[in-house]
């Protein structure tokens, strides 16, 4: 008779004791990271563009006699830009002018024989048709000479003048382009998952190429996007009361609230099975989870996400090399580990 374990049943049934277990598991490094409230902010870059700008062009046709405005000047609402020659207009506003004086006659002669039976109603009615017609006349001669001096038809510069003095234009001929910079138009195209936070009436902060930084107000977001980019055209009016240059290049900038957000280094981001975009961690339990994550900010240091809890242990060293739902041993990094591995990665962790 013999007694005990039987012979061979050792390697089969081998126990490991909780200490032994924790260290046949691959051993992670961890940081422990905490949610934040920042700022949602969305970029973009843009481009300044007048606030409107218009070719005056000639309502009438003739001859230039005299140009008053050159490019790049100031002009206000009403300032005469030039002039065309009158030509015979002031001998057809005479000869108007007497025949509407001649029709008034005949229209008075006709309505005393009217009253007094000697013209028939259909006779007066002419008479009273053509006065009518002679006065039309008068005021389109009046109108005509009003149009062979071209006015500005509110503030703004001259951008170009495209004639000279004793040159011909003809009606719809331009004459010179006029542009309104205050305020300034600054124009963006912001990608889709913006569009629905981007709204008029929001600030706008404005960094010129030049360096200087100002701010404006969304006044307009567009109802689609263009067709081409996928993208939202997005206008912000800044005020330019010294009349800056259009066309200068620059970064806008929209605040569109606060939101929860954990700070993390771009090199831990991985995708899952089903290519989502996300980060391992370690849970309570000591098992590699997955989480998918939705960036809402960038920087050349750090990304800015949502989708983690508020305190989750990040996975830094190692995790290319565990699965999720695999036990693991995490180590818990010091504070001068961290900054050796950001160092290392080019980036703050």
């Amino acid at each position: 008779m013999a007694s005990g374990v039987p012979s061979g049943s050792d390697d089969t049934n081998t126990i490991l004791e909780p200490a032994e277990q924790e260290d046949s598991l691959f051993s992670v490094a961890v940081v422990a990271r905490g949610a934040e409230q920042i700022e949602r902010v969305f970029s973009a870059q843009a481009d300044t563009q007048p606030n409107r700008a218009a070719e005056i062009k000639a309502q009438t046709a003739g001859e230039i006699t005299e140009v008053l405005v050159t490019s790049g000047q100031k002009v206000a609402r009403g300032d005469l830009l030039l002039r065309l020659s009158p030509g015979d207009r002031d001998a057809k506003l005479r000869e108007a002018k007497a025949l509407v004086a001649q029709r008034k006659v005949e229209l008075e002669a006709a309505e005393r024989l009217s009253t007094r039976g000697y013209q028939a109603a259909v006779q007066l009615e002419q008479s009273r048709a053509a006065l009518e017609q002679a006065q039309a006349l008068l005021v389109r001669i009046r109108k005509d000479i009003d149009y062979t001096e071209l006015l500005a038809p509110w503030e703004g510069i001259v951008d170009r003048v495209h004639v000279d003095a004793g040159d011909y234009l003809g009606i719809g001929d331009p004459a010179l382009t006029l542009v309104d910079n205050n305020p300034l138009s600054v124009v963006a195209h912001f990608p889709q998952d913006a569009v629905n936070a981007l709204a008029v009436g929001q600030t706008a902060t404005i960094a010129l190429r030049s360096g200087e930084v100002r701010t404006g107000q969304v006044v307009e977001v567009a109802p689609r996007s263009k067709a081409a980019t996928r993208t939202f055209r997005v206008e912000v009016q800044m005020s330019n009361p010294e009349g800056m240059a259009a066309g200068i290049s620059a970064d806008m900038r929209i605040v569109t609230g606060t939101v929860t957000a954990h700070r993390i280094s771009p090199a831990l981001l991985t995708l899952s099975a089903q290519g989502e975009l996300g980060v391992k961690a370690v849970n309570s339990g000591g098992d590699v989870v997955f989480h998918a994550i939705d960036i809402v900010q960038t920087s050349p240091e750090a990304a800015w996400v949502t989708g983690l809890p508020d305190n989750v242990r990040l996975i830094v060293r190692g995790a290319g090399f565990v699965g999720v739902g695999e036990r693991v041993r995490a180590q818990t990094l010091t504070t001068g580990e961290i900054q050796s591995i950001a160092a290392q990665s080019g980036t703050r962790g």
